[in-house]
């Protein structure tokens, strides 16, 4: 079986498209330094290259080297395209939120902290302000960027979010751009073990670049880690275009053996799971 070419055009079409602990102290350093502490980068931003064997790691590479077969390779396109979708058309908010980490934070206000910095990585020149208020039940944060030079636009609400007081879970809403300044995709994540357990990208947009009704909204990719021979596992829900419906694709893998299975009716045209070993073969599911 080949691989439709229609899951590149459909899936690019989809995708063009941040522990917390409180410590009262009358030293204003020791509070911008340690009271306030940022939700993990990965709750943006999760970390895919395992899965699409982009790391270093020489038993990942195994998968490479071998004849890899459409059971991983399907999965690996569907997952790359979020992935694609977070580090380039929304590399800048991304990028700005991982500076934070970079910088210190200083009271601005009653149970408030910011972060005001330039963002590092880009020819032009971009300024980041993210702010962080400590609330009786969560700490409310507020991304704003400003760019200087060619494009320039002034100072805008590019990303906001809330995180639970244990700094284990809480929400992000990324916005499209300053020209187009909406809603575009949600993030829902948790975390348990200084590790992300799950997050779930929605994508949220309800007009498209022309202002006709968003046919992708209501799209999602769920990640999340769970018991088991396979110990991760990826739900996909996206509006098929060709098929003018939304399609599911299931996959599940071992993460350290690289090892899996994919669930797709539309591609395989069967609701049965479809195997690849740890070289990436496609191998029978025992």
């Amino acid at each position: 079986m080949k691989i439709r070419t229609k899951i590149g055009f459909i899936l690019l079409a989809f995708v063009m498209v941040f522990n917390m602990s409180c410590d009262k102290s009358d030293d204003d350093d020791k509070l911008a330094n340690d009271a306030l502490v940022l939700p993990p980068y990965e709750s943006m931003a999760v970390d895919f290259g395992d899965f699409l064997n982009e790391g270093s790691d020489s038993g990942k590479q195994n998968a490479l080297a071998a004849k890899v077969g459409e059971n991983w390779l399907y999965p690996r396109l569907v997952v790359g395209f979020w992935n694609t979708a977070l580090f380039t058309q929304l590399v800048v908010p991304v990028t700005s939120f991982k500076g934070a980490f970079a910088h210190k934070a200083e009271v601005i206000g009653e149970n408030t902290w910011q972060w005001s910095y330039t963002v590092d990585g880009f020819a032009s020149e971009y300024t980041a302000r993210l702010t962080g208020e400590l609330t009786s039940e969560e700490v409310e944060w507020k991304m704003y960027v400003s760019k200087t030079g060619a494009d320039s636009f002034e100072e805008f609400l590019w990303f906001s979010g809330v995180s639970d007081l244990d700094g284990n879970s809480g929400e992000w809403v990324l916005n499209q751009s300053n020209e187009r300044p909406d809603r575009m995709i949600s993030i829902e994540w948790t975390r348990e073990n200084d590790e992300i357990a799950s997050i779930k990208y929605s994508w949220v947009r309800e007009l498209n670049d022309e202002d006709s009704d968003d046919l992708f909204m209501g799209s999602y990719l769920e990640y999340g880690l769970q018991g088991g021979d396979y110990d991760v596992f990826y739900n996909v829900h996206v509006y098929d275009l060709q098929y003018e419906e939304f399609v599911d694709v299931n996959v599940e893998w071992n993460r350290t053996e690289f090892y899996g299975r994919v669930m797709a009716p539309t591609q395989f045209e069967d609701e049965l799971w479809h195997c690849w070993d740890s070289s990436g073969a496609d191998v029978a599911c025992e």
